[in-house]
């Protein structure tokens, strides 16, 4: 009998016909979690209580950051240009700012940046049952209340990235992802944190919901001390100004 991995119901009091991606199709997504029922499907995809879908601000973040990398590969399809429902975007500048219709609610941003996390758990968690079918854990309660019900205020950690170097697979650009293996695992063990790349990003998803109280300044040790490539600095998400989705550091530096 299939279980939701959000609500923990089965059928036949939920039904699990439509496909249920991971990533958002829109942005690439082929990755299909099958434990997730209709109702939490429709709920990530849809609007609630005057806020936008989880998974379209999702969408429109990351999609920002695969239009530049894909600029700068020029992989870019001839005639694509970026549109967004809640953001204006200037490529020559390099800024990624809400439109005035959004920008003067009060709370907005915070909004946005509180979803774009939900997201991001959503996807760790389907991706988590999908390759490992363990997304049931009571460990994971924390990840079920924050990003399906909204309780609770759990960040994701961004990697300011070194020396004005981004890296990124345009593979994973075009069809992102994520991937569990013997390193994430022993950050799990060790910090309760699962670190990875997605659209030339690096985010920080921890594992367990006291990882600010008892493991984030051992974890920041670990980082400096063994100079991550990929950045050993770590900002909580609250705003999207906190990210640098528009790769301001790429002016005059390098891709990889």
């Amino acid at each position: 009998m299939i279980t939701c991995i959000w609500c923990n119901r089965s059928q036949p009091v939920v039904s699990f016909n439509k496909t249920a991606h991971t990533f958002p199709h829109s942005l690439g997504g082929e990755g299909i979690c099958m434990n997730v029922c209709d109702a939490c499907n429709h709920f990530f995809g849809s609007p609630q209580s005057q806020s936008p879908a989880i998974e379209v601000v999702l969408k429109e973040v990351l999609n920002i950051s695969k239009y530049i990398l894909l600029l700068y590969a020029n992989e870019l399809p001839t005639g694509k240009r970026y549109k967004s429902e809640y953001f204006n975007f200037n490529l020559n500048q390099k800024t990624i700012k809400l439109k005035p219709r959004y920008s003067l609610r009060k709370g907005y941003q915070e909004k946005l940046g509180r979803l774009f996390c939900r997201g991001m758990y959503k996807v760790f968690l389907e991706e988590r049952e999908r390759q490992r079918n363990d997304a049931k854990d009571d460990r994971f309660d924390f990840i079920r209340e924050f990003s399906r019900y909204g309780l609770g205020d759990y960040p994701i950690f961004y990697f300011k990235p070194k020396n004005g170097i981004v890296y990124y697979s345009s593979i994973d650009v075009n069809r992102p992802t994520i991937r569990f293996t013997e390193h994430s695992d022993q950050l799990d063990h060790d910090f309760k944190i699962f670190d990875y790349m997605i659209m030339g990003h690096t985010f920080g998803i921890p594992t367990s919901r006291y990882f600010v109280d008892h493991y984030l300044s051992s974890y920041k040790k670990y980082l400096v001390k063994i100079d991550y490539p990929f950045g050993t600095e770590i900002v909580p998400i609250r705003y999207i100004e906190n990210m640098d989705f528009t790769f301001r550091i790429l002016n005059n530096k390098t891709t990889q």
